[in-house]
Parts: structure tokens; sequence; C-alpha cells
């Protein structure tokens, strides 16, 4: 028996079902036919909701960057979080954006980097993103836990230098951790530390 089903609401799972195949198998390996069959809806239904493609990709891309924005504010507004548990959150967005869209395979990571950067959705939230980090830079140079003299540009280095090493080889959590606290000449180990602490956090607190 055929299910009917609120406009509002096939539609929401349709984008769903594309977030979870481009988490799977990254944005340029899933197909059309592979989300309406997740949904299990005919494919003539998805172009009723949108006209490529391309137009769920970025459906997918603003709740994903819109979700990133709002969970980078609450950090940031968290008056109970030392400068490194706000800086080892912020290394945690960065892995969970790639993540995301990559895939589970690793060589999907220059494609979905190449999609990205073309995306106005990301790319807005990208500047958001680096507007607050460089606002957590100034903080710790002015808690002393910094001596960076040029935090809007070390900013930029650390971004678009782990940006484009991912379209090499994606960096595990670790590597990246121990990137920053060097490019921020942070102690070593400061920010693994605070990585325990969120395990531990959310294991007693559940999902934030």
């Amino acid at each position: 028996m055929r299910v009917t089903k609120e406009p509002e609401i096939r539609r929401a799972e349709l984008i769903e079902a594309a977030r979870q195949l481009f988490d799977k198998n990254g944005i340029k390996n899933t197909q059309v036919s592979q989300i309406v069959e997740k949904v299990g809806v005919a494919k003539g239904l998805f172009y009723y909701y949108f006209k490529s493609k391309d137009e769920i990709v970025n459906e997918v891309v603003d709740l994903v960057m819109s979700e990133l924005k709002e969970a980078s504010l609450k950090i940031l507004a968290d008056t109970q979080l030392t400068f490194y548990q706000k800086t080892s959150e912020f290394v945690a967005l960065y892995m969970h954006m790639i993540d995301q869209f990559s895939g589970d395979e690793e060589e999907n990571l220059d494609s979905m980097l190449e999609i990205i950067s073309h995306n106005p959705i990301a790319q807005d939230a990208n500047e958001l993103l680096q507007a607050q980090l460089e606002w957590l830079i100034r903080q710790g140079v002015r808690e002393g836990h910094l001596t960076i003299a040029y935090p809007e540009e070390t900013v930029r280095v650390l971004i678009f230098g782990l940006l484009a090493q991912s379209r090499k080889r994606l960096l595990s959590m670790e590597q990246v951790i121990t990137i920053v606290e060097q490019t921020m000449h942070l102690p070593a180990g400061s920010l693994k530390d605070e990585m325990v602490w969120q395990k531990e956090h959310r294991a007693l607190n559940g999902p934030q």
C-alpha cells in the first residue's frame, strides 16, 4: 500500500537520506537513485522537490553548516569551558564537518573539498567559523595562554593548511590536535587532554 505523506515531511526525509548517504559514500559517489531508494519513493518524486542533485547538496550543506554554526556559538558562549576546552571543541567541529561530506573512503576527500569550496553556503559558514576562531585566539592571548601576534593570519594559515592537507590525506584527530598545538605554541598534549575530557563529559551528560 502506498503511503502518502505531507510534502514537508517527504522533503525532509529525502534531505536526511541524502545526508546519511553523503556521510557514508561521499557527495560525488551518491546518486539520486540511491537517495530515493533509501526513502522508498519513485525517482520522479525527487524531481518534484528538487531540480537536481546539486540542489539537495545545497540543502544538506545548509543543514550541516547551520548545526555547526549553532554549536560554535554555544561553545564560545559557555563560560564554564576553559580556553583549552573551547579550542578542542573547535577541532572536533572541523573534523565533524570533513566527516559529514567525505564518506568512509579516503579517496573521496578531494572531490568533496572541491564541491564544498565552491558552495556559497559553506563559504559563508567557513568565514564565520574563522572569525569565531580568531576571537578565541584573541581570548587566549588576553588570558596569557598564547603569544600570537597575528591572530587573523594564524587562523587562515591553520584552516587553509589543514584543508590543503586533507586533499592529499585525511589526518587523524590526534594529528590535527598536534598540529593545532604546535601552530598556536600550546603545551604538548594540552588539547589532547581536553579531548579525553570531551568524551567523558558526553558519556555522562549525553549528546549536546
